[in-house]
């Protein structure tokens, strides 16, 4: 085993007083009322530092378990401890904690790490684990990896065999650092889920139960469990010969209209007493995922679903009281096209000759036609020419040639997706359960309105959206956990149930494919389903001469694929889909919309400052294939996370709410990633017009937290503060740079964390009364300096503008100009605090640099002096402080004795306190941190995003 250092002195001592609570802790319970069990710990600032040296030997779970064990040891103990620094003790915190007790770990345990750290190659265990994160190939360290705590079932009739279920748990993200000799794991909190209603959680239930009764409950459940879980793929599962398991199996089946041998256990729920399990009573609610029975009412449209079984037991055996079931599709507005139903999608290629891959340039919408601004010597056509009801030639103008690479030949497939052929809709086309092949001719001139240029789209993409996901350091290979590769795209289907399955509706969906025997595929497939961009105008080909072949005259639609902003949508259901077993959020529909107005808008000429037209069609999420969405929203009129538009998931949190909700709080969570991403640079202008490289890099920059938020996600999260520190600790935990995929260069995500935090407060989250109806931004963090700097202090939205006052990280553009809106007004820093504590310990450092022609140099060691104690009341204004600037002016001296013409002269401030570090100050232990002057940036770039991202921090510069 390793040895492994823990810290001695976390974590600080308790400064908590009834009206000074503990500023560096953030400690997040449930919704109030709420019985949906929930905890959120983040101390960002504050970390818990092991050290963990293993030789050659490769770290293994047991390494991160230890570490992750002494924290929630000391946690616990600090938290429950004689003091109270919260006010009351948590309970919760020993159920977590029992998972380092080997005799209480019989239902909560860590799983394995996936994939492997030694490269192993290892397979996924079940449809969770402990995520690793690593970016590398070899999967290898410095890494993020996230511990992740589940319940597992023995399964008796397989030995050492466990089903682990993903409905309860936690989850603790670590940073692991390499050192000289050895590696540092980093924790700076914890996300912790159980299930509220009617049924508790394994784990709740026989909480404080003794060890052998635990183990009767268990050997009872493990008699009448149905089903197969996930992972086991025996033809002749043990786990469904009994036949006590059969038989609830098949009654179950029965009621729900599926398929019996086609049941995969999800998750399992008890109520009822120990003594009442102990003696085999009790009620049971259990989840599975089954298909459609043939000759049911859902058989025609072949469709999976998600059945709910309530079990009451009686001397050990289940009777099924009720069964309840959902279609397992979303779709993205408010059939399976000729593919044999209940049968795995063949692998890309299976059964076909494999030809090498070949580059061809064909013809797409590289961004939706509203979107399109064209070279600079054209003119923008009017808005009116950008409909999908255009007729081909105007729409033609808005696509250009790009060079696709075919994963095979002309074939439309990749290992993480393939387009498959539709022949319920497209005549002529070849099997439904094979990849579309291109015809061979000239392509490039196909009109829009062409069963063939709406797969080139869907394929085009596609290749885009997995090129997004692997440029946040995520292969397909390492993501899908709860689903089987590859994704399967429909580009001309129906959208069942109802009328939509003729194919003649203006919609798609994203569905989970179960196979009709789970021992053959023990994961469900996703398909993703695609429908029609608009109803009322189809195109005839007309070329010289057809002869008898009817099917190529028929009249063609403008496919729904056409649109990137929607297949962006439609990726975000599929990426929930892949990791959390879930088609949908809890707490939203998806994060679709805000992936789609964040990745598009630096494109789009909606978005320039001299568009000629109505300024709000920024905001329009789908302005093409249109539905009215937004992500402008603002609070004042209730789109907020606690207001009127947002009650309904505050004040009853759905348990299994990724069944039929509506797109309210999907528009929140838009309009937060749609301002997140304009603070990060998206409002940035040059000359006149949109600084497209910077708003670029603000674009991925965004989509980067939030795809790593969703890989590093355990149990499905109940809130949306979950994901909000998701977020937060994908740039916590970045221990270097991240190289961007559209807006170049290099990124350090640790610089965005504050920037993450402020876009969801200003959205309402984070209020002082969470019970009470929010219709204002919530509340700053309890300490939270700043350093005062141009930015406005109201924040202008559609509907009024939002005060904000200094310190804020109000959209201004993140460029390299003279008096930017980023830095300072004056050589000497004003200083001041949001919060509602007084910092204590408050520190200044101050560092003079030279910038000349993009490159900035730090010749000089910096300064440092204590300020005192910073209260919330009123701007301070330190520029009367004598020794700070006789010492500023003696280095700007210096520097300028050193500097060439054209350069200018830098002045860096940090302003740092225990309860709120700067995220340079070294006690943060931040990949930003500055230690020395080689620490500080060299590059324009990496100096706005460290500056323009924590408000602890000023720059002011003038020529030399």
């Amino acid at each position: 085993m390793a040895e492994i250092t823990l810290p001695e002195n976390w974590p600080p001592a308790p400064e908590a007083t009834a009206d000074h609570p503990e500023s560096w802790l953030r400690y997040e319970r449930e919704y109030p009322g709420s019985n949906r069990i929930s905890r959120l710990i983040a101390h960002p600032t504050v970390p818990f530092v092991a050290g963990v040296s293993s030789g050659d030997v490769p770290l293994d779970l047991t390494d991160f378990s230890t570490v992750a064990e002494a924290y929630l040891n000391k946690l616990a103990n600090y938290v429950n401890g004689d003091t109270r620094p919260l006010g009351q003790a948590d309970p919760v915190l020993n159920w977590l904690r029992a998972v380092a007790d080997v005799e209480a770990s019989a239902v909560l345990q860590w799983c394995p790490i996936w994939p492997a750290i030694d490269g192993s190659g290892a397979g996924l265990q079940g449809p969770i684990a402990s995520w690793n994160l690593s970016p590398r190939p070899d999967a290898g360290l410095p890494a993020t990896v996230v511990l992740v705590a589940a319940e597992a079932l023995p399964l008796g009739a397989v030995p050492g065999a466990v089903a682990r279920l993903r409905g309860a748990g936690f989850r603790v993200p670590i940073e692991v650092r390499r050192t000289a000799e050895a590696y540092e794991l980093i924790l700076r909190g914890l996300t912790a889920e159980f299930p509220g209603g009617t049924h508790q959680s394994l784990s709740e239930a026989l909480a404080g139960a003794s060890a052998r009764n635990r183990e009767t409950v268990l050997e009872n459940l493990g008699q009448i469990l149905p089903g197969a879980p996930f992972g086991l793929a025996a033809a002749d599962d043990p786990n469904r010969g009994q036949a006590s398991r059969v038989s609830t199996l098949e009654r179950i089946a029965e009621k729900s209209g599926t398929t019996a041998r086609s049941l995969l256990l999800q998750d399992l729920r008890v109520a009822g007493s120990v003594d009442d399990l102990v003696a085999g009573r009790g009620r049971l609610r259990v989840q599975l995922l089954g298909r459609g029975s043939a000759g049911g009412a859902s058989s025609a449209d072949g469709l999976s679903y998600r059945v709910d079984a309530q079990l009451t037991l009686r001397d050990k055996q289940a009777d099924v009281a009720a069964v309840q079931r959902q279609p397992l599709l979303t779709h993205a507005v408010a059939g399976n096209e000729g593919i044999a139903q209940g049968q795995p999608h063949p692998a890309v290629g299976q059964d076909q000759p494999r030809i090498p891959p070949i580059e061809i340039p064909l013809r797409v919408f590289p961004v939706p036609p509203p979107d399109w601004q064209g070279d600079g010597g054209i003119a923008r056509p009017p808005l009116a020419w950008r409909r999908p009801s255009r007729i081909d030639p105007i729409l033609d103008g808005f696509r250009d040639d790009v060079a696709f690479s075919l994963g095979g030949g002309l074939e439309l497939a990749r290992p993480a997706f393939v387009v498959r052929n539709c022949p319920r809709f497209v005549p002529g086309d070849g099997p439904g359960n094979l990849a579309k092949v291109l015809p061979h001719g000239p392509l490039e001139q196909l009109p829009p309105r062409r069963d063939v240029s709406t797969a080139i789209s869907a394929y085009w993409h596609c290749q885009q959206m997995f090129a997004l996901m692997e440029s946040a350091g995520l292969h397909p290979d390492h993501y899908v956990a709860t689903a089987e590769g590859p994704l399967s795209v429909h580009y001309r289907s129906g959208i069942t149930p109802g009328p939509g399955r003729s194919g003649r509706t203006i919609n798609a969906q994203v569905r989970y494919e179960v196979a009709e025997d789970a021992a053959s595929q023990p994961r469900p497939a996703i398909d993703m389903h695609l429908a029609l961009a608009t109803l009322n105008r189809w195109s005839r080909p007309t070329p010289p001469s057809h002869g008898r072949n009817l099917s190529a005259r028929r009249a063609q639609p403008l496919g729904f694929a056409s649109s990137g902003r929607w297949m962006m949508h439609e990726f975000a259901h599929y990426l929930l889909a892949a990791r959390i077993g879930q088609l949908e959020f809890d707490f939203a529909h998806s994060p679709g919309d805000g992936m789609a107005a964040v990745y598009f808008d630096p494109l789009s000429q909606l978005a320039e400052p001299d568009y000629p037209g109505n300024p709000q069609m920024r905001g329009g999420t789908y302005p093409f294939v249109f539905a009215p969405r937004r992500h402008d929203r603002s609070p004042l009129r209730g789109w907020g996370w606690y207001g009127l538009m947002n009650r309904a998931v505050v004040e009853d949190p759905p348990s299994g709410g990724d069944i039929h909700k509506g797109y309210l709080s999907e528009q929140i969570l838009s309009s937060s990633l749609f301002l997140l991403y304009r603070c990060l640079g998206g409002d940035s202008v040059q000359e006149g017009r949109a600084a497209q490289a910077q708003r670029l890099r603000a674009s991925d920059g965004a989509l980067y937290l939030l795809l790593q938020a969703i890989a590093a996600l355990g149990q499905p999260p109940s809130r949306a503060e979950m994901l909000e520190v998701g977020m937060e600790a994908a740039a916590w935990l970045a221990s270097s740079p991240v190289v961007l995929q559209r807006g170049g260069g290099e990124w350090q995500p640790a610089t965005s964390h504050k920037v993450v935090r402020w876009a969801f407060e200003q959205m309402g989250m984070f209020p002082l009364d969470p019970s009470k109806v929010c219709r204002s931004a919530g509340a700053p963090p309890l300490i939270d300096l700043y350093i005062r700097d141009r930015r406005p202090l109201r924040f202008p939205t559609a509907v009024g503008d939002m005060p904000v006052g200094p310190g804020s990280y109000v959209p201004v553009s993140l460029t390299w100009e003279e008096a930017s809106a980023w830095m300072m007004p004056g050589p000497l820093p004003l200083i001041g605090n949001r919060g509602r504590v007084t910092a204590e310990d408050v520190m200044l450092r101050g560092w003079v640099g030279i910038e000349l022609a993009g490159h900035v140099s730090w010749p000089l060691p910096g300064l440092a002096l204590p300020v005192g104690p910073v209260n919330s009341s009123a701007v301070q204004d330190l520029a009367v402080g004598a020794a700070l600037a006789s010492a500023v002016n003696e280095q700007v001296a210096l520097a300028q004795a050193n500097a060439n013409a054209g350069s200018s002269i830098l002045l860096l401030y940090e302003l740092t306190a225990p309860g709120d570090r700067a995220n340079t100050d070294p006690a943060a232990a931040l990949a930003c941190a500055v230690d020395d002057t080689a620490d500080l940036p060299v590059t324009q770039k990496a100096l706005i995003d460290l500056v323009a991202g924590d408000n602890n921090l000023g720059l002011y510069r003038f020529a030399s």
